[in-house]
C-alpha cells in the first residue's frame, strides 16, 4: 500500500521512509482507529537492480501485519507524522466485484452485437457480422516473414462472389477488429475456472444480455468465443479460426461503421483440432452446449485426422508465394480434443490416436510446453484423466507445480513489492512487455498448483498477485480501467477514441510495463535524454503514448483481460450471491477521475 502525505499524494509532507514509528489501521468511514501497533513496520527485501544498475522500484518498502482485522469495511493505514495509504476494502465480495469488472471488459470487446443499456453505459452498435469465406490459411505463422498476410488476403479473396457468411461472436483486441485463433484461450480459461469452482458462478451474475437464460454467465461469455466459428464451419467439418482484413483500421474507424472488408480463413488441421478441443470442453460444461457443440466438435476432429498436410500457392503482387502446413497436429490441443471427445462419446478411438502418437507428443511437450497455457488441461482434470494418459498428465502436473514454486520464491525474495516476476538476475526478467509481467497472468500457474495439490500457500499467493494488480505496486494504481479508485484512464483502444465519452471503457487491462524504454518514449517523454531516462525505475516505466508504445499501451482480450477474469473468478467466495450494483455513469471529464 503506497503511503503518501496526509493531505494527499503529492500535496502533503512525505515521510522519511525510515519505518521507525508505529502505525495504525483506521476505519475510513468513521475515522476511528481499529488497530494499532507500536512496532515499526518491517523492511521487506532490498530493492533489486538490473545488471545495468537500474532500480526496479526506487523505494524502500516496509510491511505490517493486520490480518487479525476481518470486519468488512473500508480502511487505510496511517503512520503518524508520515502519511497514509489509499483506502482499501475488506469484503467477502471484493473478488467478485473485480471479476465482474474484468468480465465486463470482455463484454465491451464482443464482436457482432450491439452494446446497450442496461448492460453498459458505453454503448455501441453491432459490428462486422458480414464476412466473406476466404482462401487464406488459419495458421499465420507458416508464411515467409517477407510476405504480409494482409497482402495474401487482399490478393486471394473473391470479395464480390465469395460465399457470404453472417458471423456473430468473438472479441476484438485494442487496435484491431479481427478475431484471432489465440482467442480460444479465453474459452479454455473461462471453462476451466468454472469447472474448478462451479459454486462461484451463476446465472444473473454479470451485466450481459444472457444473464437470465439459466446458464452461468461465465459460460455464456465463453460460448461467445465459439459461436461465430460454429456458424462458419465448412461442409467438410473443417473450422477456420481467423477472421482478418487487409490492414489495420485507422484511429477514427468506428467498429460498427468500419468499411474495411473481412474474410474467414480456410480450415487447417491445426485450426480444426483447436476448435474441436474447445468446443468439446464447453460441451462438457453444460447440457445446452453439449447439444449445440458436440457434433460440430466431432466433425472438426474427423477433418483434422482425415486431411493430409497441404501446400498452397498464393499470388501476392503478381508473384507466387508458398504456404506449407505443419505435418503434425499441435500436441497439446490434440490431447485436449481427444480427452474431451472420449469423455462425451464414450468412444475410445480418440484416445487410441493419442496413444499411437505418444512418443511424438511427449517430445513436443518436453520441447514446447513452456508455451502451452498453464490451464490447458485444468478443466479436464476436474473430471479425471484417462488411465491410458496418466503418465503424460503426471508429468504435466509436476511441471505446473514446479513453476508455481518458482513463483512463490519470486514473490517472497525477488522484489520489495511481492511481484510474481522473474528475479533481477534471471534471464527472462527483461521480457516484461506485452503483458507478460502481469501478476494475474503469472498467477495462472498458482491456480494450477492449487488445483493439483490443494495447498493453501498457492491460494495465498494468488491473493498476493491480485493485491499487486489492485494497487499494491510502485505506481499505486490498479492495472484495469474502472477497477478501484485509481486506475488507467487512457490507453490504446480504438472505440474509446471515437465514442464521444471522455472516460475510456472499463474492464480494460493495458500491457503497462516494459523493461527497456521504447524509442518514442525516450523522445517524447524524456527528450531523448537516454542517460536520465535510463535511471528511471523499471516498475515505474509507464508512458501513455498509445500507438507509439504498443508493448505498454495496447492490450489483447486473451493476454490480459481474460486471465484477470479467470484468476479473480477463482478467488470468489463459494456460493456468493452478491447482487449486481448500480453502475456509475462515465466521467464527463478525465480530470474528474482520480
Amino acid at each position: 500500500l503506497p503511503i503518501w502525505g496526509e493531505r494527499g499524494m503529492g500535496n502533503g509532507e512525505r515521510g522519511t521512509g525510515n519505518g521507525e514509528r508505529g502505525w495504525e489501521l483506521v476505519d475510513a468511514k468513521t475515522g476511528n482507529m481499529v488497530y494499532s501497533s507500536a512496532e515499526r513496520p518491517v523492511l521487506r527485501v532490498r530493492d533489486g537492480v538490473t545488471k545495468e544498475g537500474v532500480p526496479f522500484t526506487g523505494e524502500e518498502t516496509y510491511e505490517m501485519d493486520f490480518s487479525s482485522v476481518t470486519n468488512e469495511g473500508s480502511y487505510f493505514v496511517r503512520i503518524p507524522d508520515v502519511g497514509r495509504s489509499a483506502t482499501f476494502r475488506i469484503a467477502a465480495d471484493a473478488a467478485e466485484e473485480a471479476f465482474r469488472v474484468h468480465m465486463g471488459g470482455l463484454y465491451q470487446k464482443r464482436c457482432g452485437i450491439a452494446k446497450e443499456e442496461p448492460h453498459t453505459h458505453w454503448t455501441a452498435g453491432a459490428c462486422h457480422v458480414e464476412v466473406v469465406r476466404g482462401t487464406f490459411a488459419s495458421d499465420e505463422g507458416k508464411l515467409s516473414p517477407q510476405v504480409k498476410w494482409f497482402d495474401v488476403i487482399r490478393d486471394n479473396t473473391d470479395w464480390e462472389h465469395g460465399e457470404k457468411l453472417h458471423l456473430v461472436g468473438g472479441w476484438h483486441d485494442a487496435a484491431d477488429y479481427d478475431r484471432r485463433p489465440m482467442h480460444l484461450n479465453i474459452v479454455n480459461d473461462l471453462c476451466a475456472v468454472y469447472l474448478m469452482r462451479p459454486r462461484h458462478f451463476r446465472d444473473g451474475q454479470l451485466a450481459i444480455p444472457e444473464n437470465a437464460n439459466g446458464i452461468p454467465d461465465i459460460l455464456d461469455e465463453a460460448e461467445w468465443g465459439l459461436r461465430h466459428l460454429l456458424a462458419g464451419q465448412q461442409p467438410d467439418g473443417g473450422v477456420g479460426t481467423w477472421i482478418e482484413s487487409v490492414g489495420h483500421p485507422g484511429p477514427g474507424n468506428v467498429a460498427e461503421k468500419d468499411d474495411m472488408k473481412y474474410a474467414l480463413a480456410q480450415a487447417t488441421r491445426r485450426s480444426s483440432i483447436m476448435y474441436a478441443a474447445h468446443a468439446a470442453l464447453l460441451a462438457r460444461c453444460h447440457p445446452t452446449f453439449r447439444d449445440k457443440y458436440l457434433e460440430s466438435a466431432k466433425r472438426a476432429w474427423d477433418f483434422a485426422l482425415r486431411e493430409r498436410p497441404r501446400s498452397v500457392v498464393y499470388k501476392v503482387k503478381g508473384a507466387n508465394v508458398m504456404w506449407e502446413e505443419d505435418p503434425d497436429l499441435p500436441a497439446g490441443y490434440f490431447v485436449k480434443a481427444a480427452v474431451n471427445l472420449h469423455a462425451l462419446t464414450g468412444e475410445k478411438r480418440s484416445i487410441d490416436e493419442i496413444v499411437r502418437d505418444m512418443d511424438r507428443i511427449d517430445r513436443d511437450r518436453g520441447k514446447n510446453a513452456w508455451g502451452w497455457i498453464p490451464l490447458l488441461f485444468a478443466g479436464e482434470r476436474t473430471f479425471g484423466y484417462p488411465k491410458e494418459l496418466e503418465s503424460f498428465f503426471q508429468t504435466w502436473d509436476s511441471g505446473k507445480v514446479r513453476t508455481a514454486n518458482e513463483i512463490l520464491e519470486q514473490i517472497e525474495t525477488a522484489y520489495a513489492y511481492r511481484a510474481p516476476w522473474w528475479a533481477p538476475q534471471k534471464g527472462w526478467v527483461h521480457a516484461m512487455g506485452l503483458g507478460h509481467s502481469h501478476p494475474l497472468v503469472r498467477a495462472h500457474y498458482l491456480v494450477a498448483a492449487h488445483q493439483i495439490t490443494g495447498e493453501q500457500k498457492y491460494l495465498d499467493a494468488i491473493s498476493i498477485a491480485n493485491d499487486f494488480h489492485n494497487g499494491c505496486n510502485p505506481q499505486g494504481t490498479t492495472l484495469t480501467s474502472g477497477l478501484g479508485e485509481v486506475y488507467p484512464v487512457t490507453f490504446l483502444d480504438l472505440p474509446s477514441y471515437v465514442d464521444d465519452i471522455a472516460e475510456y471503457v472499463p474492464g480494460i487491462t493495458p500491457y503497462r510495463w516494459t523493461y527497456t524504454l521504447p524509442g518514442r518514449y525516450l523522445e517524447m517523454i524524456w527528450g531523448a535524454d537516454k542517460q536520465r531516462a535510463g535511471k528511471w525505475p523499471i516498475w515505474r516505466r509507464w508512458g501513455n503514448l498509445e500507438s507509439q508504445t504498443v508493448a505498454a499501451s495496447e492490450y489483447t482480450v486473451w493476454e490480459t483481460i481474460a486471465p484477470a477474469a479467470a484468476v479473480t473468478g477463482y478467488l470468489i467466495s463459494p456460493d456468493a450471491a452478491t447482487p449486481l450494483r448500480p453502475r456509475r455513469p462515465p466521467a464527463q471529464l478525465l480530470s474528474d477521475l482520480p
